[in-house]
């Protein structure tokens, strides 16, 4: 099956199984996420394909969300269990990889490790789960993002686009109050959370 493929059965079950606000966001990411791959020279079917199904196990109960985590765990070897770090706000990436494994036998490596990932990232993550992740933090829906910042992101290579919106992000919880991920804190590239003032 075809990224392009993956899109038009995900399409199908976007605006059924998630609020109307949550779908919008959804298929914003996908349109950004494809356009930062056309950027990047990867292809944007795969980029669309992850951005569109990232967060469609969201609002599904969160024992189902575990039970199709762990699908996708075997698939790909990983662990997502609450020992890593994967929490209940989080496993609706791997839940959602796990989904599209079990029901529609996909087996694109890149664009399921990009659906996963999109939360918290990891070390070793390709540059379409760097894209994906840095399209759902700053995709035109989310209002806090400063559009000059979103701007400058557009010309940046995965890597740099991946450090830059995670101390984005970083900087953007602190300042709300939140609690940041220590995961998120060993991503980020010591110099800028130096600067950040961690």
């Amino acid at each position: 099956m075809s990224p392009a493929e993956l899109s038009a059965l995900v399409e199908k079950r976007l605006d059924r199984e998630l609020r109307p606000g949550r779908a919008r966001h959804s298929r914003s990411v996908a349109s950004l996420a494809a356009e930062l791959c056309s950027r990047n020279g990867l292809d944007p079917e795969a980029g669309f394909a992850a951005g569109l199904g990232h967060d469609l196990c969201k609002e599904m109960a969160v024992a189902r969300q575990r039970e199709l985590a762990a699908i996708y765990g075997r698939f790909s070897g990983r662990s997502f269990d609450r020992d890593n770090g994967i929490g209940a706000a989080t496993i609706h990436g791997p839940a959602a990889a796990g989904l599209f494994v079990a029901q529609y036998a996909f087996e694109g490596r890149d664009v399921l490790e990009a659906i996963a990932l999109h939360s918290l990232g990891e070390r070793d993550m390709g540059d379409l789960a760097r894209i994906v992740y840095a399209a759902d933090k700053l995709e035109p829906g989310r209002g806090h993002v400063d559009p000059a910042f979103r701007s400058f992101c557009l010309g940046l290579s995965p890597g740099e686009l991946f450090q830059a919106v995670l101390a984005e992000t970083i900087g953007w919880l602190r300042k709300a109050g939140q609690p940041v991920a220590p995961e998120s804190l060993e991503l980020c590239d010591p110099a800028i959370l130096r600067e950040l003032g961690s």
